[in-house]
């Protein structure tokens, strides 16, 4: 009786242990997959380099429902995952003469 109780209980943590070790990781990945909208600003260079990063990404399927307003510099509004929408917005860019 004591090793059926032994196994059981041997049984139990082990599958505690490998479920806790799954959850743990998919935690892990679903922080770096949050996805948003935001508003990205592209620059006034020519050819916009942030304008071009973003229609490579989309090419790729990562970034969707892409808008590219036609102001200048381009203001470019996207759904995507938030670290590479930040990679986006930390581009350097080459603003406006005058325009601070």
């Amino acid at each position: 009786m004591s090793n059926l109780l032994n196994s059981s209980v041997i049984a139990c943590l082990l599958f505690w242990l490998i479920a806790g070790c799954t959850t743990a990781a998919d935690s892990q990945t679903g922080t770096d997959t949050k996805i948003v909208r935001a508003l990205v600003m592209g620059s006034a260079e020519h050819p916009d380099p942030v304008l071009d990063k973003v229609i490579e990404l989309e090419k790729q399927g990562i970034l969707r429902n892409v808008i590219v307003r036609e102001s200048y510099p381009v203001q470019i509004e996207l759904t995507g995952p938030e670290s590479v929408i930040n990679t986006l917005k930390a581009m350097p860019k080459k603003g406006l003469p005058g325009f601070k």
